[in-house]
């Protein structure tokens, strides 16, 4: 998997437990069982809900929930330094991209990315390693902080040498879009971030938008795939965390600027 072109080659430990690893056909397989439910978000409203205008402000509470990530410097430093030509670990954000998990629950993605798995090394084979982000929000709107805000991760292939991480536990976005104390509190994570780190309106993007590629995502960049080095294979295509939500975050952050 393109760490993460397709984030859950992970996951899938929930829904087959015996099997160590996993393949790219496995990743694409998991992809297209969910699509369907993916797209599926009419109920709500495209619009954003006003509801979010009489809410005040949180400042997040960010719970420690590392990673080893201590453990995986070599590991990264060489991946950076094979998508990126910069072999350096540090981060100074200048992106945040979101996600969905794809699965309900926070303790399986958190496995999952402990435990590793095989992903798909650009246009050139696989190797085994660990997804990670930076950031993980419950269904409660609990958020868990998986990484420092200075280390690099790679939960978004294309972005992970700029951007902070931002999963969102949840099947679908429909599934998202049902919890309005979940989707509060990402729009107070990506607030405060964007204070802290000093990061643009334009900065805040969807694991979908990176997958189109520099066309959506100038940043995009990929020294490691030479058959499509500026976006991801249609085939890979992303649908996290889905238009109608990140409608609704950029008109909250319009709306009540950090």
């Amino acid at each position: 998997m393109r760490a993460a072109r397709w984030l859950w080659a992970g996951l899938m430990v929930g829904a087959v437990a015996a099997q160590p690893v996993y393949t790219n056909t496995d990743i694409h397989s998991l992809k297209s069982r969910y699509l369907p439910k993916a797209i599926r978000a009419s109920r709500f409203p495209p619009s954003y809900p006003a509801l979010f205008d009489s809410k005040p402000y949180q400042t997040p509470k960010y719970v420690a929930w590392m990673l080893p990530f201590q453990d995986w410097a070599d590991e990264y430093r060489a991946y950076f330094d094979r998508h990126y030509h910069d072999p350096r670990i540090q981060l100074q954000p200048s992106l945040i991209c979101m996600h969905y998990t794809v699965t309900d629950s926070a303790e399986a993605v958190w496995n999952s990315f402990n435990r590793g798995c095989y992903m798909s090394n650009g246009n050139k084979g696989s190797v085994f390693g660990h997804v990670s982000v930076h950031l993980m929000i419950d269904q409660a709107g609990t958020v868990y902080q998986l990484l420092p805000f200075d280390r690099r991760c790679t939960g978004a292939y294309g972005v992970n040498h700029k951007a902070i991480s931002i999963e969102m536990v949840a099947s679908d976005e429909g599934d998202l879009l049902s919890r309005t104390r979940q989707v509060w509190s990402s729009f107070c994570v990506v607030r405060d971030l964007m204070k802290r780190y000093n990061i643009p309106a334009q900065g805040i993007i969807a694991h979908y938008e990176v997958s189109q590629g520099k066309t959506v995502v100038p940043d995009y960049l990929d020294y490691n795939d030479t058959e499509v080095p500026d976006r991801y294979p249609e085939k890979y295509a992303r649908y996290d965390p889905g238009p109608t939500y990140m409608g609704w975050l950029r008109s909250y952050l319009q709306k009540n600027p950090p």
